[in-house]
């Protein structure tokens, strides 16, 4: 198959699970599996360079918005609540990333 193909079949996997995890289920299993079968799809079939750290750096923003907190005029960092964060939220921030990045790609090529 040309890499065409599986790019529109990455996108229409990725936007079924965007609303999957937006409309269709609290279940953090389902979502787990799914966020990682899609990163196994992209990063198997359609991986560019640079989309490691793309994908890495956009992980990284749900946990750092997670373990900061700002109040009473006050800064504070808490390790402790990375127990708090879902898997499948920083990954869903770097599947999000990089399937922008490819987007962005695709319109300037």
């Amino acid at each position: 198959m040309k890499k065409d193909t599986f790019i529109i079949i990455f996108y229409f996997i990725y936007f079924s699970w965007l609303f999957t995890i937006t409309y269709l289920t609290p279940k953090t299993d389902l979502l787990n599996y799914f966020t990682l079968s899609i990163i196994f799809f992209y990063f198997v079939l359609l991986r560019e360079s640079g989309d490691l750290f793309w994908f890495w750096l956009g992980t990284l923003i749900p946990i750092l918005f997670n373990l900061s907190s700002f109040t009473n005029f006050e800064f504070k960092f808490d390790l402790a609540k990375i127990i708090l964060t879902p898997i499948w939220l920083p990954l869903a921030w770097g599947t999000t990333i990089i399937a922008l990045r490819k987007f962005y790609l695709i319109i300037t090529r």
